[in-house]
């Protein structure tokens, strides 16, 4: 290394939650490591923000539901701010006639609400959630480990301990499972419940933040996935302060752990002499040096545009260049007067994640029209009001609303100068219909389209995952076969954000298990 530059141990491109996490334990192994980033706050998409003087909402990522315990505690988070303002939220699908679905760990009430639109669900729910669980105790250890590459011995180890698994399933329950697999989400469902609202709630959580509808092959599994990575976490809910209080905790733990966090400060290059990482140049062409680089930025523009296609082998720059990433999404934020009223809701149902998908119909139309370029007439959504469990994110007896809309296109025919008023007016429209009066309760509001999330989070057009979560870009085949340990086909370079296993949501574990790879090779080595 040359004298002049600034030296580290390891690098970390990028201050989000997976960055975060990886610089985390990098330094609490001794090592010095400096994370870079080109925007002006830690938190990438988890961050809180103020959307009106002394309203403040989580800006993107609204929702914590798989950050597991042990990270928590390795990283002594409740040392450096971070406090649960709740885990232990609802699910919320609305009826337009106040017959909500409630889905929570009171299973005899969420069978009630369940009956109460096909009284042939009771039974049919308690087996399909008996299923469900078999299938999250079948992937949950492969979640929460480091993936062996395919082309590895230890692949080998893998296959024989997933079919081990299988096998202790039953004949029966195996069956199921490999029906499963390539199934949609809609095919699931038809086979197993009656019910329109149940299977509209079910078919957007298999489809949320994806490229995807209900009968779209494959989400069947991914609808299982998800509920696999929730039972990693500690419930779903969100800290007080918002999200952002989770990558503030995480700065604060790797600072002072020995991290730097180096902000605006964009990486333009990730140099590479002999097959192997030297560090990393800025935009403003200053160089810091490290033989281990960590990128949280989404593979393929970390291996074709940070390194260069040149530094890897043909089929490799082929694998990568076919991840499928496609997916937009809207997110709306509100400062509210006081609460809309929604029909039959108490305490449980307002401080809850609400879910508007009437039937698989209209998520499914959702996601035809975004496909077409087009703004569906029928939006479906997630929203959440944060204020009702944490009051300080709003003056006293107001509140904060906010709305994640998927399958929105990120052109649209006009352009968004033209459709973002019409846009957010259907979407506000059809939260009305179940809180008539939400309308007279808005102050003021933040309206972030698919192309605006871009400009302030580099999304683009590739979806909040960096990749589908499809079941062929999942566990050693994420992001590609050859790259599902976190080691990116050039020696020192490791992936660690969502697009690796085990993929998207605010688990942070990419960052811990790429960390620990890159800890593990050097020693090795």
């Amino acid at each position: 290394m040359s004298d002049d530059a600034l030296q580290y141990d390891a690098i970390v491109i990028g201050a989000g939650h997976n960055g975060l996490v990886a610089a985390g334990y990098l330094a609490k192994a001794g090592k010095s490591v400096v994370v870079l980033d080109g925007a002006k706050a830690v938190g990438g998409a988890a961050q809180t923000a103020e959307i009106s003087p002394d309203y403040q909402v989580s800006t993107a990522a609204h929702l914590i539901s798989g950050f597991p315990r042990q990270v928590e505690k390795d990283l002594k988070l409740s040392k450096h701010g971070l406090v649960w303002a709740t885990n232990d939220m609802v699910t919320v699908a609305l009826d337009r006639d106040g017959k909500h679905i409630v889905l929570s760990s009171d299973r005899k009430s969420e069978v009630a609400t369940i009956k109460a639109h096909a009284s042939q669900d009771g039974d049919a729910w308690k087996a399909f959630e008996a299923r469900t669980a078999k299938y999250v105790k079948l992937l949950k250890p492969f979640l929460e480990k480091r993936m062996p590459d395919v082309s590895e011995d230890g692949a080998t180890k893998a296959a024989a301990m997933l079919a081990l698994r299988l096998e202790k399933m039953g004949p029966l329950d195996l069956r199921a499972f490999l029906q499963l697999v390539p199934s949609s989400v809609a095919a699931l469902l038809d086979r197993s419940l009656e019910g329109d609202l149940i299977k509209g709630a079910l078919s957007l959580e298999a489809t949320l933040g994806a490229a995807a509808g209900p009968h779209t092959p494959g989400t069947a599994f991914s609808y299982v996935y998800k509920k696999t990575q929730e039972a990693i976490g500690q419930g779903m809910g969100y800290p007080v302060g918002g999200t952002g209080s989770l990558t503030e905790a995480l700065a604060s733990a790797a600072e002072a752990l020995g991290a730097r966090i180096r902000l605006e400060s964009p990486v333009r290059e990730i140099l590479v002499e002999e097959g192997r990482t030297t560090g990393v140049r800025l935009a403003d062409g200053t160089v810091f040096e490290a033989p281990i680089v960590l990128s949280s930025v989404d593979p393929k523009t970390t291996c074709l545009d940070l390194v260069g296609a040149r530094h890897f082998e043909t089929p490799m720059v082929n694998h990568v260049s076919r991840i499928k990433m496609r997916g937009a999404t809207a997110k709306i934020n509100l400062a509210l007067e006081g609460l809309p009223t929604f029909e039959n809701f108490s305490d449980r149902e307002y401080g809850g994640r609400l879910l508007i998908a009437p039937d698989m119909g209209t998520v499914e139309r959702s996601f035809t029209a975004a496909k077409r370029g087009e703004l569906t007439l029928e939006p479906v959504m997630e929203a959440v009001i944060p204020s009702y469990h944490d009051p300080r994110l709003a003056p006293m007896g107001h509140h904060v609303m906010s709305i994640i809309v998927p399958n929105v296109p990120f052109d649209v025919e006009g352009g968004w100068d033209v459709q973002k008023e019409p846009f957010v007016k259907r979407v506000i429209d059809t939260i009305s219909d179940y809180a008539p009066d939400l309308s007279d309760k808005i102050i003021a509001g933040e309206v972030l389209t698919p192309p605006e999330l871009e400009e302030r989070f580099g999304w683009g057009n590739r979806g909040w995952h960096q990749g589908n979560m499809s079941f062929d870009q999942l566990l050693a085949f994420r992001p590609v076969p050859g790259m599902a340990n976190y080691e990116a086909g050039v020696r020192g370079l490791y992936l660690c954000g969502v697009g690796t296993h085990p993929g998207g949501g605010l688990t942070g574990l990419p960052g811990k298990l790429s960390a620990e790879a890159a800890l593990a090779a050097e020693k090795v080595s």
